[in-house]
């Protein structure tokens, strides 16, 4: 598999596909984009606006939890009406974004990159009752330079959750967590990568 490397390994075995989105800097949000049904040609835009409005609608709170980089994301976020790539300095990155696009999205993020696996859930938005219904969107890093999006096999457990969730959820969001397994790093049987199918969006 293309992007096996880039994988945390103990999580091989739960990947089912790998899906590749246009590489113009705005990969990660046409990732999200993905995961969410939005086309692949404008989707992107959507995601980054609705980000935008969500950091600037609630600036009080991503303030405090982002201190300094709270101007850095404001700006990678921002999209003009004519925009068509993005330069390095608007690309998405977690975990910095990785809440933000979890509670703007109400979905259930989740970075498999190897190293730095970790899960995102929403802040403020009380869970569907049912489990079928909580869009997760996996997503991994290539060498700091490229996103692809990760379909996961049914019931794979999750990286273990982003700290500082614990410390702003509200209390209608607490539910997310209910239900799915979270787990640290640890070893996993063996995978045959040559059962992992690839999608390429970048070329439909």
């Amino acid at each position: 598999m293309a992007y096996g490397h880039c994988i945390e390994p103990d999580w091989l075995p739960h990947v089912e596909g790998i899906i590749h989105v246009v590489a113009d800097g705005n990969c990660g949000y046409r990732c999200v984009a993905s995961g969410l049904g939005l086309a692949d040609v404008d989707g992107w835009r959507i995601i980054r606006r609705r980000m935008y409005d969500e950091i600037i609608g609630y600036e009080d709170l991503w303030r405090e939890m982002l201190g300094t980089s709270y101007e850095i994301v404001k700006i990678a976020v921002h999209c003009l009406d004519n925009q068509v790539g993005a330069s390095f300095k608007e690309w998405l990155t977690l975990p910095e974004m990785g809440l933000l696009v979890s509670t703007a999205f109400n979905v259930i993020l989740v970075n498999l990159s190897h190293g730095s696996a970790s899960t995102f859930l929403p802040l403020r938005s009380a869970p569907p009752l049912s489990l079928h219904n909580r869009l997760i969107i996996a997503m991994i890093n290539d060498m700091n330079i490229h996103w692809v999006r990760v379909k996961l096999r049914v019931n794979a457990p999750l990286p273990s959750l982003y700290p500082s969730w614990d410390r702003y959820v509200e209390d209608c969001a607490k539910g997310w967590r209910d239900g799915f397994v979270f787990r640290d790093i640890a070893p996993f049987a063996t995978v045959d990568e040559g059962t992992i199918s690839v999608v390429d969006l970048g070329t439909l």
